[in-house]
């Protein structure tokens, strides 16, 4: 009709005064409704509907001077305090590695972390401007591709210690691809919270393989985060309590199980006792983390410890034991300096993951940090003496050229979310289908 032509070219003319095109959506839908809404209220007083259009129409103003004053306030919003927390990160990582170095291939080691932290840059950069909604609107066919290049990367990459080191880092990727499963089930109620868990079993799979203990339990905990927000909240659209009760009783079943089962072994038994009492065994399975308690319990709040045993004596204490080497070696202050910038940006993050108007900005954002932050607390607890899972990498922090590309990709992808929560609605995205 007529007044349907005129509607859309004033919209037209608004959104071509708007120069970030995400925003176009949003503000047509606003502009539509609010001129229909003015249109209803003039019919109601007698108007035909063209002439009360055309009223409605006229009373919005000049479209021009709209779309000036909208294109002002819908910007991209890059968040600059995570960016910058991120670069403090990066430098404070190069400078620890630099101190904890003392192997005779350190050149190497610290060239090849510069370029994976370049290579990371790169990736974060890319997920900054690639549009996040891609995960909410292909999800299986990302989780496809994910697990497929995890069972190639099982099958091509080298085995290092008995484990498939490479494929853990991807492993950290599917909480955020989980989101979007999530997302994309949500309307399904009951079959949607099993076929979510369904789903989650693949990766859960691949962690047995590589084998890796700890990426499973990391990885589990984080999509027992992100369904359980999806239950509370609503977004199943199913009674909470049951919704719940669907979760965590097949949950605690495996792990009660699990746990006795592998209790049963009496060597897995052994071994879990003695690392939890690391001096029962101090020479065997509990020789790390006796040695480490002993570096700690030596540490002082500034400066070198009392050397409590040679901390050249721990293997890999400059790798995956970087920070209990930086304690005995700094002091606890420097412990503080570090666990206080990871700590401001995780905070930052889960402020600005709050304020997410759309379910899949939520859920992907929450995602991310999760997985971030699960790896921090998994990675401090083990350098503080207690390696019950043993840990992957303190992101930025430690030496891994996988997990430094991986963590900053991941950041990129929350920054994405952050630069746009504020516009974008779920209404507005393609049906939950692929």
């Amino acid at each position: 009709m007529q007044y349907s032509a005129k509607l859309n070219e004033f919209i037209e003319t608004i959104c071509e005064q708007i120069r970030w095109k995400k925003a176009h959506n949003i503000v047509s839908e606003e502009i539509r409704n609010h001129v229909i809404d003015q249109k209803n209220a003039f019919m109601d007083k007698g108007l035909d509907e063209e002439t009360a259009m055309e009223k409605a129409i006229k009373e919005m103003g000049d479209p021009v001077l709209i779309g000036t004053e909208l294109d002002r306030t819908h910007r991209p919003k890059m968040e600059w305090n995570i960016f910058l927390l991120t670069g403090i990160m990066i430098i404070l990582g190069f400078g620890i590695r630099y101190i904890a170095s003392f192997e005779p291939d350190t050149p190497f080691m610290l060239g090849r972390s510069l370029m994976a932290t370049l290579i990371g840059i790169a990736c974060m950069i890319g997920a900054y401007f690639i549009d996040f909604t891609f995960i909410g609107r292909y999800p299986k066919s990302i989780f496809t591709g994910l697990t497929v290049l995890s069972i190639l990367s099982i099958l091509l990459s080298p085995v290092i210690r008995g484990k498939h080191l490479y494929v853990q880092f991807i492993l950290l990727v599917f909480p955020t691809v989980m989101a979007g499963i999530i997302y994309n089930m949500r309307s399904k109620g009951y079959l949607g919270i099993i076929l979510s868990g369904a789903f989650f079993i693949i990766p859960v799979l691949i962690g047995l393989r590589i084998p890796s203990m700890s990426v499973v339990a990391l990885i589990s905990l984080c999509f027992l985060i992100l369904i359980t927000m999806a239950v509370i909240k609503g977004w199943f659209n199913v009674n909470k309590l049951y919704g719940m009760l669907l979760i965590y009783i097949p949950t605690f079943s495996v792990v009660i199980v699990g746990f006795i089962r592998l209790m049963s072994y009496n060597y897995e038994r052994e071994r879990f006792l003695n690392i939890i009492n690391p001096y029962k065994d101090p020479l065997g399975d509990g020789y790390i983390s006796a040695r480490m308690r002993e570096m700690l319990a030596g540490a002082k709040f500034i400066g070198r410890g009392d050397l409590g045993s040679n901390p050249y004596m721990i293997p890999e204490i400059n790798t995956n034991y970087i920070m209990t080497y930086l304690i005995h070696r700094l002091g606890w202050l420097s412990f503080i300096v570090v666990m206080g910038v990871i700590s401001f940006l995780i905070i930052r993050s889960f402020k600005l993951c709050y304020k997410q108007k759309s379910i899949l900005g939520k859920l992907v954002s929450m995602a991310v940090l999760v997985t971030f932050t699960m790896e921090v607390i998994f990675y401090v607890i083990t350098n503080l003496g207690l390696p019950i899972m043993g840990s992957l990498t303190l992101p930025f922090i430690s030496y891994s050229g996988m997990s430094t590309i991986v963590n900053m990709t991941l950041i990129g992808i929350m920054l994405s979310v952050f630069k746009s929560g504020d516009i974008l609605k779920d209404s507005l995205l393609l049906p939950n289908n692929e």
